[in-house]
């Protein structure tokens, strides 16, 4: 057999390559299981919650049973052990700071992030008229307690998965070929056991809640998750009644439960069966391969689409006495005398708290002032971050007598100790 005619049946009948592409792209149905996880029916008080986690039947669904079983015994971790955004958690009372371990708030800040720079909102459209970059955005949301919202990204999961039942229908109907059916069947309802486990449940939203056992007190708690200091973007988190309590869930971690191993050894040996049985078709096999591509493709939009807080269990709404602070990048003018300046704030009054236009906040500094204002503590908490060296009250390292004073009342109300000899 010449090497025309051996190409020639290759591609009329990709046979043996469809056993090795089953084998490719576990990392991407991990992070589609993880985007996807959530949306749940309970039929009844004595039923367990049942997810429906739609994540396509596609090549290398064979390679992530075995890589999830290996995980589950080993680090006994399904989620993505690291988050595809770093980040950090700092508490605004305390200015505590955690790096973030949590996948799920890593990638609430990029979709934040994402939707932000296309969209910065209507009351921000004469930023881009200043001519200046903006050096910090702080969106400030309140949390409260839902469920997970069901989004155009979920609904296309089913939506791929119902098509590819479709055409695997069609060889059996047009050839006589019930093989593809079968393996589209069985691959899609193995797919769908492996994203119902209640392990993803307990990995996904790790840590307890506030009031945990009490819904009815009124413990808050106010965090700012963000990249680090360099990043122009943050978000500050209030939490109240039984919300997820973000500052532990950012380092928490979650036991194994006892069924999780057996249930994921028992799908890993229904997985190679299945690829010991895709491995005998020897006709029709572009059918194959078709529904294992628009799996792929549904596996890789599903893994990276930008999705709001609310679909992911985490339901936010802005912060309505001030939803946003911005501060442009330009220098703090002392010389400034404008009536609607803060520079000449007189304490005694409490108008040291006035807001600030965001065309008069100046840079991250400015920015983090006017959180202070809008949160007492929250703004010390970040200049711990972006200006270390700020933090401890020495008068020479700011710039008018303003922020001298402004600091040192914040610094008192913080508890970091302000020597009674340095006056602003």
């Amino acid at each position: 057999m010449d090497t025309a005619t051996q190409l020639a049946i290759q591609w009329q009948n990709p046979a043996d390559i469809l056993s090795l592409l089953l084998l490719v792209g576990g990392d991407i149905v991990r992070s589609a299981i993880a985007q996807l996880f959530g949306v749940y029916i309970h039929p009844s008080g004595k039923w367990p919650k049942l997810y429906l986690t739609p994540v396509a039947f596609s090549f290398g669904w064979v390679g992530y049973a075995f890589f999830s079983f290996a995980s589950v015994i080993g680090d006994k971790q399904l989620m993505p052990s690291d988050p595809d955004c770093p980040s950090k958690v700092i508490n605004c009372s305390t200015g505590y700071t955690r790096t973030n371990r949590s996948w799920l708030l890593g990638r609430i800040l990029r979709d934040h992030e994402l939707t932000v720079e296309k969209s910065p909102g209507e009351e921000f459209a004469g930023v881009a008229a200043t001519q200046l970059n903006v050096s910090l955005r702080i969106d400030i949301f309140e949390v409260h307690e839902g469920e997970p919202q069901i989004d155009r990204v979920w609904v296309l999961g089913w939506l791929v998965i119902v098509a590819q039942l479709v055409i695997s229908i069609v060889p059996w109907i047009c050839f006589e070929n019930w093989g593809i059916f079968l393996v589209t069947a069985c691959g899609t309802t193995f797919a769908l056991l492996t994203g119902s486990l209640r392990q993803w449940e307990l990995e996904k939203w790790a840590g307890p809640r506030l009031n945990q056992n009490n819904r009815f007190k009124s413990k808050t708690k106010a965090i700012c998750l963000l990249r680090g200091n360099g990043n122009r973007h943050a978000m500050v988190l209030i939490g109240s009644g039984r919300t997820y309590d973000l500052e532990k869930m950012a380092t928490a971690t979650s036991e194994s439960l006892t069924e999780t191993p057996w249930l994921l050894g028992g799908l890993a040996i229904l997985w190679t069966c299945l690829l010991i049985s895709v491995s005998g078709l020897k006709e029709n096999t572009w059918f194959l391969v078709l529904i294992g591509g628009i799996g792929m493709v549904q596996n890789i939009y599903a893994s990276g689409a930008r999705r709001s807080a609310t679909a992911f269990n985490l339901h936010i709404k802005p912060y309505a006495p001030r939803p946003t602070i911005i501060g442009l990048g330009f220098d703090w003018l002392p010389e400034d005398d404008d009536e609607d300046s803060d520079e000449d704030m007189d304490d005694e009054r409490g108008d040291w708290r006035r807001e600030l236009d965001y065309r008069k906040t100046p840079g991250v500094r400015g920015a983090i002032r006017e959180l202070e204002k809008t949160f007492p503590k929250a703004g010390v908490a970040l200049m711990q971050e972006f200006f270390p060296p700020l933090v401890k009250y020495e008068p020479e390292q700011y710039r008018t007598n303003s922020e001298k004073k402004f600091w040192k009342k914040a610094f008192r109300e913080f508890g970091i100790p302000v020597p009674k000899t340095n006056h602003p």
